[in-house]
């Protein structure tokens, strides 16, 4: 595979875009948190702050996360999550 199809070259160039066009916390995710090990045909599932089930949604993952023994530092990201989906100044709606 040639540097130009790495996935985490792909990743980290998608990142730099990302932050350029103002998508900060996108970009860090695919650099530093959850989507930075994601594989090139792995589902994913996204909650944004504007869906006002996301903080329910990631309170439940939490409890369970604790049931399954998960790192510490994997339940306090999702606690931060919760808390900047709180802070954020937008509108709230519920999934369309």
């Amino acid at each position: 595979m040639s540097a130009n199809n790495d996935p985490k070259d792909a990743r980290l160039r998608s990142a730099h875009l990302l932050r350029e066009a103002g998508f900060v916390t996108l970009a860090h995710e695919l650099e530093h948190g959850s989507l930075a090990s994601l594989g090139p045909t792995e589902p994913v599932f996204v909650l944004c702050g504007r869906d006002r089930l996301a903080p329910v949604a990631i309170k439940a993952w939490i409890d369970a996360a604790r049931l399954s023994n998960v790192p510490d530092s994997k339940l306090e990201s999702a606690h931060l999550a919760i808390e900047a989906m709180e802070r954020w100044p937008g509108g709230r709606h519920y999934p369309d």
